[in-house]
This record gives C-alpha cells, sequence and structure tokens, in this order.
C-alpha cells in the first residue's frame, strides 16, 4: 500500500460483509465507515445485527444515545431479511426508563425483517402516572424462529389479537405481567410449531392455565399466580416447574425429564395422569414423594433441607422410604438439625442399582443444634448397615463447604458396607474448611477396617482426596490424570491428596 493504493476497499462487497460479520457486532462493522467513504455503508446488507454492548468497552453510551443509534442502525439496514437481530441496552440507565414507543418500532422491524433469530432486552419503563400502566404490544412475526424477550421493570406485554409466530419453535418471555387468556392464546394457537418453552412471568390476575400444544417439546415454567396449570402436550420431553401452582393435571406420555425442585409437590394436587414409568432425570427439592410415581429413573437429583423436630425427621423418612431405580444419584442437603450418617444410611437402603453417588454437604457445623432424643436419627436401627446391599456402586463423590468431618463418618460407615465393585471414593471440600491441628483433629487414630485416614494437610486449593483399593483388592480399571503432591497408603486403600 505504498503506493497510496486501497486494495482492502477494492475487494468484492460479499468478501467485505464476511470480514465484518466476524466482528461480532454492528457498532463494530458501523465504526469501519472511518475508513473510507467505500466502507460507510458496507455494513447494511448484514444479515445480522448486534446492537449492544461488549463488555470490555472502554466507555458506553448514555441509554438516549443507544436508544438512538438502534433507531439509526434499523433504517440504515438494507440487508432484505435478517437471520439474526440483537439489541442489548444497557442495564444501567439511570433514571428515565425507555417508553413503549421507542421499543415497538423495532419489534415491526423484527417482524418484518427477521427470519432466524430476535434477541431483545427491554430496559424499565418510565414512570407512569397513577392509574396507567407500561404495555408493550407484541406484533405477530411471521418468519422469527427464536424470539427471546427480557424485560426489566413492571411491564405488561400484550400478544397481538391476529396473527400467527408461524416459524416459531423457541419462545422465552421473561419479567413480566400477562394476561392468562392471551398468554394461552400465544401458546397454544399462534404458535402452530413452538417447541422449546421458557415463562418467567406473573399473571395480571390469579388464574388457571392450560397449555395444550401438539409440537411442544420443552417447557419451563414459571408463571407466579397460577392457580391451576393443565397441560396436554403429546410430544413433551422436558418439564420444569419452579413457581407455586394450586393443581395441576399432566398429560404427557413422552416425558423424560421432570424438575419439580423450586416448589412444592403434593400427589392429591398435582397429577401426572399420563405419562411413564422411566425418566431420564427427576430432580426435586421442597417435597420428594413425586419420585414414588415413577419406578427407575437414570439420573435422580434430591435436594433437601429437613427442619428441626421428630415429625419432619419422620416427614423425611416416609417420603424418601422407596426411591425409584437409578443409575446415578445427586443429593444436596443441609443436615443441620439431624445427622448426616443416619439420613444418608436411609437413602442407601434402596440404591441397590445405583451406580456412581454425589453428595453435596451444605451443613453449618458450627451453629448446628445437636438433635435430642426420640428423634429417629438418634436409634440404633438408623446406624445400621446390614440391611445396605451396594451391588451396583462404583464411585462415590463428597463435596463439602464447611466441615469434612461429617463427609468422613459417612464415608467410614461406607467402608463397612456391603459394596463390592465400589472403585473409588472422593472427599472435596473448601480450603477455609480445613482440618483442626493434628492434636485437636477427631480423626487422629482413627482406623476402619478397610482404611486409615489420617490427618490432612491444607493445600492453597480445594483438597481431593481419592481413596482407591490398592493392587489385590477388588476394583476396576482405573485410570486418574492428577497432580499428585503426596500419596498415603494406609491399610488396603490409598488416600490420595491432590
Amino acid at each position: 500500500m505504498g503506493d497510496g493504493e486501497d486494495r482492502i476497499s477494492g475487494l468484492p462487497d460479499e468478501l467485505l460483509h464476511a470480514i465484518l460479520a466476524r466482528l461480532g457486532s454492528a457498532r463494530s462493522a458501523v465504526r469501519t465507515g472511518a475508513l473510507s467513504r467505500r466502507w460507510c455503508h458496507v455494513w447494511a446488507p448484514l444479515p445480522e445485527l448486534v446492537l449492544g454492548y461488549r463488555l470490555d468497552a472502554p466507555r458506553r453510551l448514555p441509554l438516549p444515545a443507544f436508544l438512538d443509534a438502534v433507531d439509526a442502525a434499523l433504517a440504515a439496514c438494507a440487508a432484505p431479511t435478517l437471520e439474526r437481530l440483537c439489541v442489548l441496552p444497557p442495564g444501567d440507565h439511570g433514571r428515565g426508563g425507555v417508553p413503549a414507543g421507542r421499543v415497538e418500532p423495532w419489534l415491526r422491524f423484527a417482524s418484518e425483517r427477521v427470519v432466524g433469530t430476535v434477541l431483545l432486552f427491554v430496559p424499565e419503563p418510565p414512570p407512569e402516572a397513577p392509574g396507567e400502566e407500561a404495555v408493550l404490544h407484541l406484533p405477530a412475526c411471521e418468519g422469527v424462529a427464536t424470539f427471546d424477550l427480557s424485560l426489566d421493570g413492571d411491564w405488561r406485554v400484550r400478544p397481538p389479537s391476529a396473527g400467527l409466530f408461524r416459524a416459531l419453535t423457541n419462545l422465552r418471555i421473561q419479567s413480566c405481567r400477562m394476561e392468562a387468556g392471551e398468554l394461552i392464546a400465544l401458546v397454544c394457537t399462534q404458535c402452530p410449531c413452538l417447541m422449546d418453552l421458557t415463562l418467567a412471568v406473573v399473571l395480571v390476575t390469579a388464574s388457571d392455565v392450560s397449555i395444550r400444544s401438539d409440537s411442544l417439546r420443552s417447557l419451563w415454567f414459571s408463571v407466579r399466580t397460577t392457580l391451576r396449570l393443565e397441560i396436554a402436550a403429546p410430544r413433551l420431553e422436558k418439564l420444569s416447574v419452579s413457581a407455586p401452582v394450586h393443581e395441576a393435571r399432566i398429560s404427557a406420555p413422552k416425558l423424560a425429564e421432570v424438575d419439580w425442585s423450586l416448589t412444592v409437590y403434593n400427589r392429591h394436587r398435582h397429577r401426572f395422569d399420563d405419562v411413564g414409568c422411566r425418566l431420564r432425570l427427576l430432580e426435586l427439592g421442597l417435597n420428594a414423594s413425586l419420585m414414588q410415581q415413577f419406578d427407575q429413573v437414570d439420573e435422580l437429583k434430591l435436594g433437601m433441607f429437613i427442619p428441626e423436630g421428630v415429625a419432619a425427621y419422620q416427614s423425611f423418612l416416609n417420603e424418601t422410604s422407596n426411591l425409584p431405580k437409578c443409575e446415578i444419584l445427586r443429593i444436596s442437603s443441609g443436615w443441620d438439625y439431624h445427622g448426616l450418617v443416619p439420613g444418608m444410611l436411609h437413602l442407601l437402603r434402596s440404591c441397590s442399582s445405583t451406580r456412581k453417588l454425589f453428595l453435596l454437604d451444605t451443613s453449618d457445623y458450627e451453629m448446628r443444634q445437636p438433635c435430642l432424643p426420640p428423634c429417629p436419627c438418634l436409634l440404633e436401627e438408623s446406624h445400621r448397615i446390614d440391611d445396605i446391599s451396594l451391588n451396583s456402586l462404583e464411585e462415590v463423590e463428597i463435596t463439602s463447604d464447611t466441615s469434612y468431618h461429617g463427609a468422613l463418618e459417612f464415608v467410614e460407615q461406607l467402608s463397612r458396607c456391603n459394596a463390592a465393585v465400589l472403585k473409588k471414593v472422593v472427599l472435596k471440600y473448601m480450603t477455609d474448611s480445613a482440618p483442626p491441628p493434628a492434636k485437636e483433629d477427631p480423626l487422629d487414630g482413627w482406623q476402619g477396617p478397610a482404611f486409615q485416614l489420617q490427618s490432612v494437610q491444607d493445600v492453597e486449593s480445594a483438597t481431593i482426596q481419592v481413596i482407591l483399593p490398592l493392587e489385590g483388592h477388588k476394583c476396576g480399571d482405573i485410570c486418574l490424570e492428577l497432580n499428585m503432591l503426596f500419596c498415603i497408603h494406609t491399610g488396603p486403600f490409598a488416600i490420595l491428596h491432590v
């Protein structure tokens, strides 16, 4: 370019478009107009517009200037159709808000030009006069395949009264208010090809919600003030319900994954009428009795907190008395009022087919209140292991957020169980939960019949102990890639600290 010739500007438009598309945002593409007149409008036919801020941007436009920039970019866009439109205003926009009149033209643009993805974040509206509400009207978008609408503040979203989202397969609406009838019409009537649906909204008035769809495959439902939820979806495979629902009736014969971990389940009011007996994944939290609906679950996740008192512990025993057959069991629980060991032994009595066990212990042992008689967790029978058969268990991983002591007590009991094919036990604990000095360590000198544990030295990062049967003892082929700091061989087990 010593002769002054601009060879880049001489490239064909198609190649320049490919270069600009790799910049990742419309703003960066527009700024290339400073290179020459030839570049001023080269970006306009690009098939994607991403209007937002990069995290590493040295400075940000104030919100009014950003809104003007979006309007100008959409007005200058020369592409007959867009594969992707993303508008992500700054979150720290200060006072003032964004009126619906600034956002609805962007939605109309999307309805006319986008044939792929629309991703739109709408900042909070300006303060409204008493008795008024901020309403955002959605147009029918015939060509949009993915529509992701997130809002901030007290917006009410109103779908179109007519028209279809004919190509829409993926819809997500978050953080707004909607009228139940309009929401039902949008999902069940105006989106005939909808496959993935995420709803995190609040109904204007408490109402029933009925979702009937022959195309729906995945539903994440967090619609607050829902009275009764009815789902009839013959192709639905994934369901997550995370908002309180007083009643529910679910018909989904192909259902394979269920997440009911953030709201209460009541078998008398929440009915799974037409579902199979086997799931790939079941995730439960406040009430575990839903798992009794299924005979087999490939992966079972239980997030439990057992309150203080005999009645609460007895309720835990009743709800978990018969776990479905599961290959992978993940348990996340705080044992602040009851012992970790009796609770885990109770669960293991239903784990004869479990191959992998993962335990996250969030107990606060410093604040823990000791359980008092006649709590069942103190009974001798709650500590029995002769009725536990872990014939399939191959791997155990335990993570402790606070103290490793309860976990090690559980490992001791686990070592006494009938687990002939157990290959590996991993114990992880955070650095700030390091053991006390050796002279105060309650585990000093403790020995189990299968291995011996010694005081663990702290390292800068989280410590992992891997306990493996040594050569000559029954185990499968094990391949480890560990940055080993030191290794202690104790009895027939090795404890590797990494």
